[in-house]
């Protein structure tokens, strides 16, 4: 009758297991249904602090690349503007090669049309982007080009009086510590060749000397101008590279990511199947327990 009265504890042990195996099938259909080892933190084990750690790299990564689309629309910016002021300086050198050559306009008519190109290169250095100037380096406060400044001396080489902004340009830090320069200060050498030619021409537009003279810093200015572009492609390019290195390892982080949080479906698939299994036969057999009455076999 012990061995009898026995078969209790043993159901007992037996419903206990149908418990955990009831439990371990609900895991395992929660993965099927969500594709994830776990819906907290709390069911990943040791795979937290990776996770954590991943999810905080991809942020920031993600962050940066923000910041360097952002710059990039501020040097994009700055190159077209520049590409105007290279088209400008190509029309100014025609109109002077056409006027040395006798096909010409008098000179009040010469005189007016430098005004008017100079006009247009101050807008095109005043340019702005979000409120932001493209070519006064870190200065915002205040447009950095004005040729009728007193400080500016266009008959002195070099002299770049005009520029009100600041000394230092714009950069850009990523969060891996690389630097890129943004844009260029309007105090460029073919930005100040090409006003001082202007004003050559502004000044004495009837002699010859004069706008031979012109004409000659005006084809150097176009070299000054082109240069600038190009530094300009670089830094674009240097964004760009940024930019695709920085979703490269975002895609990295995240699909690593994706595999510490995601499912091993086909196993959980697997899994599932063993637990029904399980869970069956442990039913049955504590069915058949059941069924067998204490006081039968003490009677």
């Amino acid at each position: 009758m012990i061995t009898r009265i026995g078969t209790f504890a043993h159901s007992n042990a037996l419903i206990a297991a149908s418990l955990r195996t009831q439990a371990k099938l609900a895991d395992q259909q929660t993965q099927e249904s969500t594709g994830l080892k776990s819906t907290s933190f709390g069911g990943l084990g040791t795979d937290v602090a990776s996770l954590l750690r991943m999810s905080s790299q991809s942020t920031r990564l993600t962050a940066d690349n923000g910041a360097a689309q952002t710059a990039s629309a501020y040097v994009q910016s700055a190159y077209a503007a520049v590409g105007d002021i290279a088209d400008l300086a190509n029309t100014i050198k025609s109109q002077l090669a056409a006027q040395i050559s006798g096909t010409s306009l008098d000179g009040d008519s010469l005189a007016a049309y430098a005004r008017g190109w100079l006009d247009d290169l101050q807008t095109q250095l005043n340019s702005q982007v979000g409120g932001v100037y493209l070519f006064g380096g870190e200065a915002v406060d205040a447009a950095p080009v004005d040729f009728s400044s007193a400080d500016y001396d266009p008959t002195a080489v070099g002299n770049t009086g005009y520029y009100q902004g600041a000394s230092t340009t714009r950069t850009f830090a990523s969060v891996d510590g690389s630097k890129i320069s943004l844009s260029i200060t309007a105090q460029a050498g073919g930005f100040e060749q090409l006003a001082r030619a202007l004003s050559m021409v502004i000044a004495d537009p009837g002699d010859s000397d004069t706008l031979s003279a012109a004409f000659d810093l005006v084809g150097e200015a176009v070299s000054g101008v082109g240069a600038v572009q190009e530094g300009l492609g670089v830094q674009a390019s240097q964004l760009s590279s940024l930019i695709s290195r920085n979703e490269t390892k975002i895609d990295t982080l995240d699909d690593l990511a994706s595999q510490l949080k995601g499912a091993d479906l086909a196993q959980a698939a697997v899994l599932v199947t063993n637990y029904q299994t399980q869970l069956e036969a442990l039913y049955s057999t504590i069915g058949t327990l059941s069924s067998s009455s204490l006081l039968k076999y003490l009677g």
